[in-house]
């Protein structure tokens, strides 16, 4: 059985796949998210069912535990407050590695009172992304530790690794798009200038062109030849539709938030459709096992897939977006509940431990 890679990355859009010249080289294919940001997305794609989605969380039997179950060594590594523990991010892995310190307290008090615009400006003022980023390892940290993880694990291995390199404000220091412009996209995207746009893409152009290196490290490091794919929870918008950056409150499904890439150096990709939910039964059989029946995706290597699904919860309500080949039916800001096996499942607003709630804020997700 080959060792097999999966490598995340955040925010990157599919239509700027080309500024990632290592990745290019290899099998690429648009893919659609299962989810409008990090935590449903990969929960989703983690678990290969909407429900995970629905609910921002990862429901089993997940892609490490049917790995583990075919006999893998399962590796995780995920330096964000979304795939925390406290969201079964680690469930099925025999080593998993958050990043997230136990340091500062929050509160849901902050959360409700995010709704309101006035105080998010207020506490982005205070807390822009810039300073939050800046208690994450760096993507160069996360590569040297997967690699010293997965060449001293036995065989067969399997590892999944998140990088946050392309998340916004796209850098860190004099890398980084500046406070004042990060907050005049946010707030008023409609006044930002030609060159500030500009200014805006070609930072988060060079994020990508950075995560692509640290990419070809990572791959370059390991052991052996392992089958990898390589994708993306979702990507970022930049004006199209009068808005920029992934908001989650917003439960946006546009195009451009809901198209990443998905590539592969060993993994025949077909088709003209294929959604995240469907890297698990890709890399199951990948692995010679069979994709268990609860899970929603396809191989689409051998099944043609007829539309996509995004969900897009936020506090006890989603947005839906359905594409086929002939239509695309968007559901905005709806009560929204799903049945599965005889069980309602509902978007629920979830719980966590008062540290993940400080770092969740930090990176702006809450507030």
């Amino acid at each position: 059985m080959n060792d097999i890679v999966l490598i995340t990355a955040d925010s990157v859009r599919y239509d700027y796949i080309e500024e990632m010249e290592f990745l290019s080289g290899y099998q690429t294919q648009s893919g659609t998210t299962v989810g409008h940001y990090t935590r449903p997305s990969l929960a989703g794609l983690l678990s290969s069912q909407y429900q995970a989605t629905m609910k921002s969380a990862v429901t089993g039997p997940t892609i490490p535990e049917v790995m583990s179950n075919a006999g893998y060594t399962t590796i995780g590594l995920a330096p964000s407050p979304q795939l925390d523990e406290v969201f079964n991010f680690n469930q099925g892995f025999d080593k998993y590695e958050n990043f997230v310190d136990a340091g500062n307290r929050g509160s849901n008090r902050r959360e409700i009172l995010g709704q309101f615009d006035i105080l998010r400006k207020v506490y982005h003022r205070f807390f822009p992304p810039h300073a939050k980023m800046s208690d994450l390892p760096t993507d160069k940290a996360v590569v040297e530790q997967a690699v010293e993880q997965f060449n001293e694990a036995s065989g067969p291995r399997f590892m999944w690794v998140h990088l946050m390199g392309s998340h916004r404000p796209y850098g860190r220091g004099e890398n980084a798009i500046s406070r004042s412009l990060d907050r005049k996209a946010l707030f008023s995207p409609s006044s930002l200038k030609d060159s500030e746009h500009q200014e805006i893409t070609s930072a988060y152009e060079d994020a990508l062109s950075r995560v692509d290196t640290v990419v070809e490290d990572l791959l370059m490091g390991l052991d052996g030849d392992p089958t990898f794919i390589f994708t993306s929870d979702h990507g970022d918008e930049f004006g199209e539709e009068g808005y920029y950056y992934h908001q989650p409150q917003r439960r946006r499904t546009a195009d451009k938030l809901v198209t990443v890439p998905i590539v592969s150096n060993d993994v025949s990709l077909t088709g003209d459709r294929c959604s995240l939910l469907d890297i698990g039964p890709m890399l199951a059989n990948q692995a010679g096992t069979d994709p268990p029946e609860e899970w929603n995706g396809i191989d689409i290597r051998s099944e043609s897939r007829s539309y996509t699904l995004t969900i897009a919860p936020w506090h006890n309500t989603a947005s839906l977006r359905l594409a086929t080949d002939d239509y695309t039916v968007t559901s905005t800001d709806g009560r929204v509940s799903m049945t599965e096996s005889g069980a309602d499942i509902h978007v629920e607003k979830n719980e966590q431990a008062e540290e993940v709630q400080e770092r969740l804020q930090d990176l702006g997700y809450v507030e």
